[in-house]
């Protein structure tokens, strides 16, 4: 074999060896990183935070580490009290400080959102240092309502994605009575039916779904009706014709809450009766 035939195989076999080692360290690089995002997910991101509670049912949480407030979705069957044993979102009270363990992945808002809760554990209840430094919170967020200001729905689901809340931003009709500086006042509206209206979207479907109905003020009552959404602007000059809508059956959830089985291409009208009066929501489900 010739010097320069030795000298071209020579180099080869040593950037055979450096491409390998590349690799190997690539590889084991790689793999560092899937251990270390493995043991990040299962850490499970423990967080610890006191629970606020307002007395008309307004609540949140505050980071006790970063000071923050944010809301979060409790999972259903992962809250537990100080033994272990579990408890209902109905018995946590103002005050409580509670383990919350997650993806750790907060929504930029204001206040924050953590959908991605998997379990909280109550550590200890009512603790008044902490409802004193953080309950201004609750006062900024929540604050006292114009007695004149209409009850607002948002209307819950949760996909492979995430929990959602979809705020419905309008009543579409409403008969409601107020007392205002002793006086009693009583408003009535005449608005059109929502197959005449541009009803809000909450999300496209291919298949039922159950979602929640949360008002800021629970309401006595709740009934639904739906209708088929291809009658949407059918009906813009007369309501002579107009069908009836189909009853909805609504169940009480676990929170308290009205629950129902949204179909897929369904316009749906949500009529809340109060002690001030009724108030009439109307959105929308789409087919995908």
């Amino acid at each position: 074999m010739s010097k320069n035939r030795k000298l071209i195989v020579g180099a080869g076999v040593v950037l055979l060896v450096v491409i390998i080692l590349a690799a190997a360290g690539i590889r084991t690089y790689l793999m560092q990183d899937e251990s270390s995002d493995k043991s990040w997910s299962d850490s499970g991101n423990t967080m610890q935070a006191v629970y606020l509670k307002k007395e008309n049912g307004n609540s949140l949480f505050v980071n006790l580490d970063a000071e923050y407030p944010f809301t979060g979705t409790i999972p259903e069957g992962e809250l537990y009290d100080e033994k272990g044993g579990k408890i209902r979102e109905q018995d946590l009270k103002n005050g409580d400080v509670v383990n919350i363990y997650g993806n750790g992945i907060m929504a930029q808002s204001y206040p924050a959102q953590y959908h991605g809760i998997t379990k909280i554990e109550r550590t200890e209840q009512a603790n008044q240092t902490y409802i004193q430094e953080y309950a201004h919170y609750l006062d900024e967020l929540f604050p006292e309502k114009d007695p004149a200001q209409l009850p607002y729905l948002h209307v819950c689901y949760s996909d492979e994605l995430a929990s959602v809340a979809v705020m419905i931003p309008e009543a579409l009709s409403y008969t409601w009575t107020y007392e205002e500086n002793g006086e009693s006042t009583t408003i009535t509206t005449d608005a059109p039916h929502i197959l005449q209206t541009e009803p809000t979207e909450v999300t496209k479907l291919s298949e039922p779904m159950a979602m929640e109905l949360e008002f800021d003020e629970k309401p006595e009552s709740v009934q639904m009706f739906l209708w088929d959404d291809s009658l949407l602007g059918q009906y813009q000059d007369s309501t002579a014709e107009i069908p009836e809508g189909t009853p909805v059956e609504v169940q009480e959830n676990e929170k308290g809450n009205p629950e129902f089985t949204a179909q897929p291409g369904c316009v749906y009208l949500v009529r809340g009766q109060w002690e001030n009066g009724t108030v009439d929501y109307g959105f929308r489900v789409p087919a995908k």
